[in-house]
């Protein structure tokens, strides 16, 4: 985990050295490694940890005091109310505390001034040792869209926010280390960046077999996951299904949406602005260029991997997973459509491999905005250019033996369709090269190959 969040580690540490006591709030999605991250940061240092429940006011201060009386030496005194839960907790001398609470924003729902009384505290030099709260959270939606309503002006007291997003393919292909590029894809289509969900798979078995074992047993972990997929914030699950399972069919449109479900386009703006805030659905703009009019609008897609590998191959075959054995079930609805949903997250290894290049000055120009365009006939997979104009396309091939010169042609029609003056052409295959395509690469500077190897 340091290696894999290291910027985020070093920043936090960041607060730790100062001087002056410090408040951050650190959040991530389940299973991003929230626990495993401040588990490695509170290795060499002093520390309490509590973790809110779900409870009255009264009853989470009794609690509190119930896991300090076992920590703190015996017959320390408690004042009353939460101001004297802390002020135990840093009158106990050493060079600097750490204080995490878990789940904090479950106290603030039943005592509001929580975080009032936490930062007067913080705030008392004089018979205090020096702390950093971290107030620590599941509930991005909570984070993001909630706590400057809930906690008013405390919320700008706060000293950092810190969010652990989803980890790189990059990341994927460390801790894997026996699979190769199309095994590493395809893990990634499932399992997305999530680390605490990685931990289901097994690099020793392939991963047809570990979606057997781990997704489609009864009892596993993933199996359950999938059931209660969605955050506990979502109500109305029945609405949040449907909607899924059309996105997942490829109805991106919300006129396409609404066709399928019946629901008004009103209900389903609200519900998909409600997903998009949890980061499970994601509003994709087609990139601008000088054709507009050849361009699709208003396109919603799955952005959470688990989420779109369920509903796209899991939800709608529900009874078949109760009655067949999970290599049957694998093989007649998962095996035949695999490489077509992969190829979409292979456009992001693509993506992520440019990026890197774009860091280090390995590309032509130094692109400063990047994304898809979505034609009304074909797609750009990737567009990238600098303030200048210079251009940057790229075409990615996924689950071929070869990228076809036909395919390339196909790309480059949508180049024209998109009226884009073009610089580089990177074509990105998880196979070879088609030799015709070999050749006109090897005729021109600008069009740039890259395979498996170099991914």
């Amino acid at each position: 985990m340091l290696q894999e969040r290291s910027v985020e580690f070093e920043y936090l540490r960041g607060f730790y050295e100062r001087e002056e006591n410090q408040t951050v709030v650190l959040y991530g999605e389940r299973y991003s490694g929230l626990n495993d991250f401040i588990r490695d940061f509170l290795k060499d240092k002093e520390y309490f940890y509590y973790l809110a429940r779900s409870c009255s006011e009264k009853e989470q201060i009794r609690q509190w005091q119930n896991e300090l009386r076992e920590e703190l030496p015996r017959g320390t005194f408690f004042d009353e109310g939460f101001e004297g839960l802390l002020q135990a907790m840093l009158r106990q001398k050493c060079g600097k505390r750490v204080i995490v609470i878990d789940e904090f924003e479950k106290i603030i729902h039943s005592a509001p001034g929580f975080i009032d009384t936490l930062l007067r505290v913080s705030t008392d030099r004089w018979n205090n040792q020096p702390v950093l709260f971290i107030l620590m959270t599941k509930s991005v939606y909570f984070v993001e869209h909630q706590i400057v309503e809930r906690l008013g002006r405390a919320a700008y007291e706060i000293s950092g926010l810190i969010r652990l997003n989803e980890l790189k393919f990059l990341d994927i292909v460390r801790h894997f280390k026996s699979f190769d590029l199309k095994d590493c894809v395809e893990i990634y289509s499932v399992l997305g960046g999530y680390p605490e969900l990685w931990s289901h798979f097994n690099d020793a078995l392939s991963v047809s077999e570990n979606i057997s074992r781990s997704v489609l047993t009864k009892d596993r972990f993933l199996y359950e996951y999938g059931f209660c997929c969605l955050p506990e914030e979502l109500r109305e699950s029945a609405v949040y299904h449907t909607i899924l399972l059309a996105l997942s069919e490829g109805r991106e449109k919300l006129n396409d949406i609404y066709k399928i479900t019946g629901f008004s386009r009103a209900k389903i703006s609200v519900y998909l602005k409600n997903l998009i805030a949890l980061n499970i659905v994601k509003k994709v703009d087609s990139y601008d260029t000088a054709c507009r009019e050849n361009a699709k609008k208003g396109i919603y897609r799955i952005s959470n991997s688990f989420i779109a590998f369920w509903f796209r191959f899991v939800y709608p075959h529900l009874s078949g997973l109760k009655t067949l054995p999970p290599e049957r079930f694998y093989a007649k609805y998962i095996a035949p459509s695999f490489d077509d949903y992969a190829s979409r997250y292979f456009i992001e290894v693509c993506s992520e491999y440019l990026e890197l290049m774009n860091r280090m000055g390995k590309l032509s120009f130094r692109y400063t905005k990047k994304g898809s365009w979505i034609g009304k006939v074909g797609n750009i997979d990737i567009i990238a250019q600098d303030e200048e104009g210079n251009t940057l396309c790229g075409f990615c091939s996924y689950g071929k033996s070869r990228m076809r010169f036909e395919d390339y042609e196909w790309f480059r029609f949508c180049v024209e369709q998109a009226k884009l003056k073009v610089n580089d052409y990177f074509l990105f295959s998880s196979g070879t090269f088609d030799e015709r395509i070999i050749s006109a690469a090897e005729e021109t500077e600008n069009i740039y190959l890259i395979d498996a190897s170099k991914l």
